[in-house]
């Protein structure tokens, strides 16, 4: 009898922790692993909790607080939740004890992951999810869900190319089992464009102005700003070889009016003094941005912005 898979998932915020409950809900063989020891504590005791959209409370048998645990468990596939700003400090703890053959796939914002990945291990292959859902994290092991578009996308960056394999099929279908629908995509990389620039759109503009999604939309002044990110991030991609319609910002416009009185990520770590991604979404368009020359001075200014802000409150608490 062949051995059930194991997946490994690493990083407990909102996406991990409401990735791992729907996992393990479904029958899948989950091991979670978090630097936080009060974070394994509490799982450990108390198992993992979504509510809000979904209402689901698993028992978690297997928890590992670094990589090195993580892989003794011997898992088929790896999936990083963590802030894209972590992925390559966690990719420099797992490289000494990654194992030839297990999976690698990035569930973060930002672009480029996957090429990270790939460099970062020395594979051929790595992957990568776009998710399409959201939460925030009300205590640690219990998120909210807020709001799921489904589907989610899951690709491959295999040999420089994007395309999709064996493993991007079982992925989509062990997640789509477990309630979370996602299809596989022979490009990926054009769904991580598009989740790129909405998430520019509000992500900073909300961090900065201490608003939810829904206020930054309903006040003129921010709306227009979103709206201008969103331009400038559909003129880069453009250039980069993904051209999303001449109806583009209409619909971008409209999937950002859907978010409600959502917190994205980003201000949750502005009131909390962490680090953000703002390096991965804005940043990261005015970096496609420069290599393309084409001009972001609106990504650019919020950009610097939240790096202002990010580098004050960090100062004060180291």
């Amino acid at each position: 009898m062949s051995r059930k898979r194991t997946i490994g998932i690493i990083g407990l915020g909102p996406v991990g922790t409401i990735l791992a409950a729907h996992l393990a809900n479904g029958g899948v063989d989950v091991v979670v692993e978090d630097i936080a020891e009060e974070v394994l504590a509490n799982i450990e005791r108390d198992g993992l909790r979504v509510s809000g959209i979904r209402e689901l409370s698993v028992e978690i048998g297997k928890t590992a607080g670094s990589m090195a645990e993580l892989t003794e468990f011997e898992p088929d596939m790896v999936f990083v939740a963590t802030k894209a700003c972590f992925l390559r400090p966690v990719l420099d703890e797992l490289k000494p004890v990654y194992e030839t053959g297990m999976k690698v796939v990035s569930f973060q914002n930002g672009l480029d992951n996957e090429r990270v990945i790939a460099k970062s291990l020395g594979v051929d292959a790595s992957y990568r999810v776009v998710v399409n859902y959201a939460g925030n994290l009300e205590t640690p092991g219990h998120a909210r869900m807020n709001w799921f578009q489904p589907p989610n996308y899951v690709g491959a960056f295999n040999g420089g190319r994007y395309t999709t394999d064996e493993t991007t099929k079982n992925i989509a279908e062990v997640l789509t089992n477990c309630g979370l629908k996602t299809e596989g995509t022979s490009d990926i990389k054009k769904h991580v464009w598009m989740k790129a620039i909405l998430n520019a759109a509000l992500c900073s503009v909300c961090a900065l102005t201490r608003q939810t999604m829904k206020r930054a939309m309903d006040f003129g002044f921010s709306r227009d700003l979103a709206v201008k990110v969103l331009e400038e991030g559909l003129k880069v991609a453009e250039r980069d070889g993904y051209d999303f319609g001449e109806d583009a910002i209409e619909r971008f416009t409209e999937y950002l009016e859907k978010g409600g009185v959502h917190k994205p990520s980003m201000l949750v770590d502005v009131e909390n003094g962490r680090r953000t991604e703002v390096d991965f979404l804005s940043g990261a368009i005015v970096g496609y941005g420069e290599k393309y020359g084409v001009e972001t001075p609106v990504n650019m200014a919020l950009t610097g912005l939240l790096k202002a802000l990010e580098n004050r409150y960090l100062r004060e608490k180291s």
